[in-house]
């Protein structure tokens, strides 16, 4: 563990990629979206429990539609995730990619009063986790206070999706709330 850096050193091996959902924020989606061109209903899925057991039932950014929960995640194929690429198995967003992909395998550690600690690697992960490099830790405390903020937004957004009750009312309504598209230009507007 470290206050200051973190001994890894990312080898490529697409685990992160082929074998982890990832969960972006409405603020990771808007900057794909702005920087790709790309359309968020094609790009995103939405997740039940039996797809994800890592996340907790009580967790604040659950969807809920009817007796359903859905939770946002960029959108998997066979080969992984929607933005990795089948040929070179790099990723085609790196530098507009969510900010859990950027702080994987990487987790956070606090003291007993919640004040920050430093990061470490996370222990259950399939990632293989090489020690042979060093992180500098300010960058990935710099993403994790963003994410922190990004988070309250989300959950606001949650709240307020989960409070609308219709019989037509489905998860994909989300993208919605935080994206516009013009359905007659077929544009996306963020």
């Amino acid at each position: 563990m470290g206050r200051h850096t973190v001994q890894f050193s990312c080898h490529h091996c697409n685990h992160c990629c082929t074998e982890v959902i990832c969960l972006p924020t409405p603020w990771d989606v808007i900057r794909i979206a702005r920087d790709t061109g790309q359309d968020p209903y094609k790009f995103l899925d939405f997740v039940t429990p039996e797809d994800i057991d890592e996340v907790d039932e009580f967790d604040p950014t659950w969807l809920y539609v009817g007796d359903q929960r859905y939770m946002m995640a960029l959108r998997r194929y066979d080969h992984g995730c929607h933005f990795l690429d089948k040929k070179t198995k790099f990723c085609t967003i790196y530098e507009s990619r969510p900010i859990l992909c950027r702080l994987y395998p990487f987790k956070v550690t606090e003291f007993r009063d919640g004040t920050f600690k430093g990061f470490t690697l996370h222990d259950d992960v399939g990632c293989p986790r090489h020690r042979d490099g060093s992180t500098p830790v300010k960058p990935l405390y710099e993403l994790y206070m963003q994410d922190t903020e990004h988070q309250e937004d989300y959950e606001s957004l949650v709240k307020v999706f989960n409070q609308k009750d219709h019989a037509s009312k489905k998860p994909e309504d989300f993208i919605g709330m935080f994206i516009v598209k013009d359905v007659v230009a077929g544009a996306v507007r963020v």
